[in-house]
């Protein structure tokens, strides 16, 4: 196994080699590209495991290039954003996001941030869990319902899992933290977490007129359909 390959999509020069620098100091291989037509070039022809992405970009914007890179591969993207509003939050997860960072932002946040998206792309093999109208093959990393593929980002797979794994129980919100972001959940809001979910219990649909996933008021979430494993 080698170093991960990191992609730095990013229009300054100065930001993009000090994450570069920061990434290979850390045990990653990095490359950077300040173009989006470039950054779908290298995509197609070299062999990487997670996109770092600026919003901003003097060509286009992240948004769009992110849609762009949802129709040919579901490699984790993380969001680089000197945005904070619930909005732009929300579209970034929208378009296909997997996670985000707020500018200005501490190196030792984004690291967690990737090294927990880096895990997250990692799956057991062999392992099937079925619940309602939906299958979970946690070896493809991949859920169907009926004979249909839903399209997941990597935190909704992880979400998802943990929350199946974790039936009947409720999961406080502390342990989904731990569980999908990183050790300890110091570098993720409530914001994020409750976005995630919506999103996915949108994709999910329901259960004979049942939500999938419940909220637990004070508590956390919990899977609410009868799961076999």
């Amino acid at each position: 196994m080698g170093e991960p390959g990191i992609l730095i999509v990013e229009d300054d020069e100065a930001v993009a080699q000090g994450l570069a620098d920061i990434l290979s100091g850390s045990g990653y291989q990095a490359k950077w590209c300040e173009k989006p037509r470039k950054a779908l070039e290298v995509l197609k022809k070299d062999q990487l495991d997670l996109i770092i992405l600026d919003v901003n970009l003097g060509e286009g914007n992240g948004y769009d290039l992110c849609k762009k890179i949802r129709e040919i591969s579901d490699i984790p993207v993380l969001f680089l954003t000197a945005y904070q509003s619930e909005m732009d939050v929300v579209r970034g997860f929208t378009v296909g996001g997997d996670d985000y960072v707020a500018k200005p932002f501490r190196m030792q946040e984004l690291l967690v941030r990737v090294r927990a998206l880096l895990r997250r792309a990692k799956r057991p093999v062999g392992l099937q869990i079925a619940s309602g109208e939906l299958v979970y093959d946690m070896g493809k990393h991949q859920v169907y319902k009926g004979k249909g593929l839903l399209a997941l980002t990597p935190i909704e797979l992880q979400l998802m899992q943990s929350l199946l794994l974790g039936w009947p129980q409720t999961l406080s919100r502390e342990r989904i933290f731990c569980e999908v972001w990183d050790k300890d959940g110091s570098y993720v809001d409530e914001n994020t977490l409750s976005v995630n979910i919506s999103r996915l219990r949108e994709k999910l649909g329901t259960f004979q007129e049942e939500a999938y996933i419940e909220t637990v008021r004070g508590i956390g979430y919990r899977w609410a359909v009868h799961v076999q494993r």
